[in-house]
């Protein structure tokens, strides 16, 4: 059986919320042994739910992501549970050590001397606290890959800031650039983009160190400002301003030069997105919707006139797509030419069958749970299968083979880290 790209390679991650665990996530995928190294004293924010014990009358009032959770139930251990965590967490290891406690710190650097690459997103003070400098890695482990994910980087007046994806996406210029032309920036949805780019940015970075490692045989700190990879992002807006002095304005869903949409279609809150770029895509949309008339009026002659005119055009665009249904309209857009696709809610994504003829949504099936279909793999490999092997570790599961196996402690003192509260499964109650 071929050996995948990372295989025999251990990663700590030290990672929370949503583009740290995605990170090492891949690195899993990818066939790195990866080993969540995780406190039970401190519950991280915002990566195994809101908090670590909400209530079932807490989660009902929540919504959205604060209520993910099996028929929305917390159970009685909630961070077990919870989707924020278990999409990140497929072929992941946990061990619990307490960093900031002598032993802890000492089982954490074993840990460091026997492993090729470190991942760590939190808070530049928090991290630097914990001993994840460069410095304090490096001397136990040289060959060691250090990454360090802070929002706006290591140094400079904001390296303290704090904040989550939705903070340094407006600092970086990305929220204002995607709203809606008519309406305040207030109005813009959440995405979160920062958090998915900045995961595939460090991938490529940490593959990059690995081959200057096989050269060299020596290992690398990367940091990975997350706001300047959105800069990066925006590379022509940012032109635009230094050659002409221009601004980019948000424009919601529609296209700079182009006739482009999201159109409402049959059914309740149902909706299709198509472009027309050219003269045959304007024709075959006529057409279909058997209103020769459109093409005769001079507003809408030509590609530039229909674009500086398309306040005037969408709502007879919306007047034919919303005689038919979203899925079978796609189909027909497609078939004439014209770039469509339906807006799809979870539901609608799960019963696709492009997915599900590729097979994407695999199933897992979790201690707490239950069975459930799981985003799977970002890429496929000719010869090679993406690992999807064991489900999402609850707090603490692989302790006994961290400890024992990894690091070499005895039983005796195994149990007696047992005992001291050093260790364990379950998060401090408040």
């Amino acid at each position: 059986m071929a050996h995948l790209p990372l295989e025999g390679l251990r990663v700590i991650d030290f990672t929370v919320v949503w583009a740290g665990p995605l990170v090492t996530k891949m690195m899993a995928e990818l066939g790195a042994e990866v080993i969540r190294v995780e406190s039970k004293e401190h519950f991280p924010s915002s990566t195994k739910g809101l908090m670590a014990y909400p209530t079932k009358e807490m989660v009902a009032t929540m919504g959205g992501l604060g209520s993910a959770y099996p028929n929305k139930d917390p159970g009685p251990d909630p961070y077990n549970r919870h989707a924020m965590f278990n999409v990140h967490a497929i072929n992941k290891l946990s061990c619990t050590m307490e960093l900031d406690r002598p032993e802890g710190m000492e089982a954490f650097e074993r840990l460091v001397k026997v492993s090729d690459i470190l991942v760590e997103n939190n808070a530049v003070r928090v991290g630097n606290k914990l001993g994840l400098d460069w410095e304090h890695i490096s001397a136990l482990n040289p060959r060691m890959i250090l990454v360090r994910m802070p929002p706006l980087g290591l140094t400079g007046p904001y390296a303290n800031a704090l904040g989550f994806g939705a903070h340094f996406e407006a600092l970086s210029g990305v929220t204002y650039i995607r709203g809606y032309r008519d309406a305040d920036p207030s109005k813009t949805t959440e995405t979160f983009h920062m958090d998915d780019a900045s995961a595939h940015g460090v991938l490529f970075a940490v593959l990059a160190a690995l081959h200057h490692r096989e050269k060299t045989g020596r290992g690398q700190m990367i940091e990975f400002p997350q706001a300047e990879n959105m800069l990066q992002q925006m590379g022509e807006a940012f032109l635009d301003y230094s050659m002409n002095g221009r601004s980019a304005e948000p424009h919601g869903n529609t296209h700079p030069f182009f006739v482009q949409g999201c159109y409402p279609c049959k059914g309740d809150d149902q909706w299709i997105v198509f472009t027309l770029e050219n003269e045959a895509q304007w024709q075959a949309l006529l057409e279909l919707a058997e209103h020769p008339a459109w093409g005769e009026d001079p507003r809408f002659a030509t590609p530039l006139s229909r674009r500086e005119n398309q306040d005037a055009l969408d709502p007879l665009l919306a007047s034919f797509t919303q005689q038919h249904d979203k899925v079978a309209l796609f189909h027909l857009l497609q078939r004439v030419g014209i770039p469509a696709a339906p807006i799809y809610d979870e539901a609608d994504a799960y019963r696709d069958p492009q997915f599900s003829e590729r097979g994407f949504f695999k199933s897992m099936t979790h201690l707490e749970t239950g069975t459930h279909l799981y985003p799977s793999h970002l890429s496929q490999w000719s010869g090679l299968q993406m690992r999807w092997e064991t489900p999402p570790p609850m707090l603490g599961q692989h302790n006994a083979y961290v400890y024992k196996e990894v690091l070499g402690y005895s039983e005796e003192e195994y149990q007696q880290m047992l005992e001291q509260g050093l260790i364990g499964t379950e998060y401090a109650r408040a």
